[in-house]
């Protein structure tokens, strides 16, 4: 009772602080800090911020207490190397300079215009040089900085953290106030230019795509509000509502351990006591080689699914959950919610947001219970130098041969693809995941998987609301010829 008085604040959270002062001296483990000794007491606990449940004999049991990713490296070392090299563990970092991307030294102002929209594979801007300029980003005596011209004048901003690690690097500034902002102005690895991310990826109309937009500091651009749910760790209201940014928190920077495998204090305590510790698969720390393909989805798709209903927990829980089962099974919000640039007019999806919602589409996850395991690996030995996390980043078809294993024959792999063996074109994911989605400033594989190419919608709507496989090869050929060779191919 005393952890729900100490999160309502004021002079009964006062209190309540005191009295958990005295429980921590008595009854915390030595080397416990106060601040995990709550942890542990406010899981437990399954308080709303005001008020205690009506016991209730089948409610769900309390799971254990967050452990923390470094309670993981004493017994899983390699593990734990290889997954903080991967873009999960990167996603979110407290600034250190030898982190940064972007270049803060040459290329490094940005202009009004700058910032026209993502067109044909790249970002249309407005040409000359009567152009106001709106930000410089600058390395000053080893610390970087962004400079921005507001109503005011000149503002100048620290960079308190970096938002990525692989093909694009946001930053973002810690208030006074403890409250984290995004820079509209982000940094392509890829295209090496700073690009207005906000208006790339947003609806027309958006406030936050004018760049003018960025000085008032409000829920827009907001980490806490917008960004945190999916590039940090076990996220929550303090006060028990929703996505208010005043009132966030959580408990650690990027994607940890136990966002995937759960909340895992239990776990470590008993062996470090020597202590057998049964369970079952989907109980944390989850074996992911024994659970299902719908548990394994479930997980991932609490970052990957772009159409997630989020709705907190009697905690104010937001990407977690401290009874039952701690991942959450969202619901999914209808599509026409969504901007039309998200997806094609063939109804495929146009953006790697939407790449949970793909892969369920395909026969591959209804039928064949593929997961994102089939193909990633969250902690590859290679990590650092694949950015993809790819199981078979040597030998793709690999992947496909897990259940295709009769396309291992080459003989039979040509007759299939009708393309020489070694080209591109016999590679399964060339027709199958063809490069449609939009990772924004470079087109990544599909993951309806079993996409395959189809002249009818590319006839109706046009190879650019409905891109074709072929014709992604064969740019000379138009929808008429593809319409024309079609047909000969029969489906082996």
């Amino acid at each position: 009772d005393f952890a729900a008085a100490h999160r309502l604040g004021g002079l009964i959270g006062s209190q309540a602080a005191g009295q958990l002062q005295k429980l921590y001296k008595t009854r915390a483990r030595p080397g416990t800090t106060f601040e995990a000794f709550l942890a542990r007491l406010e899981a437990k606990q399954e308080l709303s911020p005001a008020t205690k449940p009506v016991e209730n004999p089948a409610s769900p049991e309390p799971l254990p207490a967050y452990a923390g990713s470094q309670a993981c490296r004493a017994c899983h070392a390699d593990i734990y190397e290889h997954w903080s090299q991967t873009g999960m563990a990167r996603m979110f970092r407290p600034y250190r300079p030898e982190n940064v991307l972007g270049d803060f030294t040459r290329a490094n102002e940005f202009y009004e215009g700058d910032d026209g929209p993502w067109q044909t594979g790249r970002v249309e801007g407005i040409p000359g040089k009567a152009r106001p300029l709106f930000a410089r980003m600058i390395l000053d005596h080893g610390r970087h900085y962004f400079q921005i011209r507001q109503s005011s004048g000149w503002q100048l901003y620290p960079v308190d953290y970096t938002i990525g690690s692989k093909w694009e690097q946001a930053y973002a500034t810690r208030l006074p106030n403890g409250q984290i902002h995004v820079f509209p102005i982000q940094y392509n690895a890829l295209a090496r230019r700073w690009v207005n991310f906000w208006k790339i990826i947003d609806s027309p109309g958006s406030p936050r795509a004018e760049l003018s937009h960025w000085e008032n500091l409000d829920v827009w651009t907001s980490y806490q509000a917008n960004c945190a749910v999916c590039h940090t760790s076990q996220l929550r209201n303090v006060k028990g509502g929703g996505f208010a940014p005043a009132d966030l928190e959580f408990r650690e920077p990027g994607i940890d351990c136990e966002m995937c495998h759960g909340p895992s204090a239990r776990h470590v305590q008993s062996i470090l006591q020597g202590e057998p510790y049964a369970k079952r698969p989907l109980d944390p720390p989850v074996d992911f080689a024994k659970i299902g393909a719908g548990d394994f989805m479930a997980i991932c798709a609490q970052c990957h699914m772009q159409s997630a209903i989020r709705e907190p927990g009697p905690g104010g829980e937001l990407n977690y959950s401290t009874q039952g089962q701690f991942f959450k099974r969202y619901a999914m919000r209808p599509y026409g919610e969504f901007s039309r640039k998200g997806f094609y007019k063939d109804g495929r999806f146009r953006e790697t947001t939407f790449i949970v919602e793909s892969l369920l589409r395909s026969e591959c996850s209804k039928k064949g219970n593929v997961t994102c395991g089939s193909c990633h690996d969250p902690h590859a030995p290679d990590a650092s130098s694949n950015p993809t996390s790819l199981k078979f980043r040597d030998h793709p078809d690999q992947m496909c041969l897990q259940c295709h294993s009769r396309y291992s024959d080459q003989t039979a792999l040509a007759q299939h693809t009708r393309h020489a063996v070694a080209s591109e074109g016999s590679r399964c994911a060339s027709c199958h995941m063809p490069r449609i989605m939009d990772a924004l400033l470079f087109e990544a594989r599909t993951h309806r998987i079993d996409d395959i190419p189809n002249a009818d919608m590319t006839l109706r709507f046009g190879q650019e609301e409905s891109p074709n496989a072929c014709l992604l090869c064969h740019r000379e050929k138009d929808a008429r010829w593809l319409e024309a060779q079609l047909p000969a191919w029969k489906r082996r």
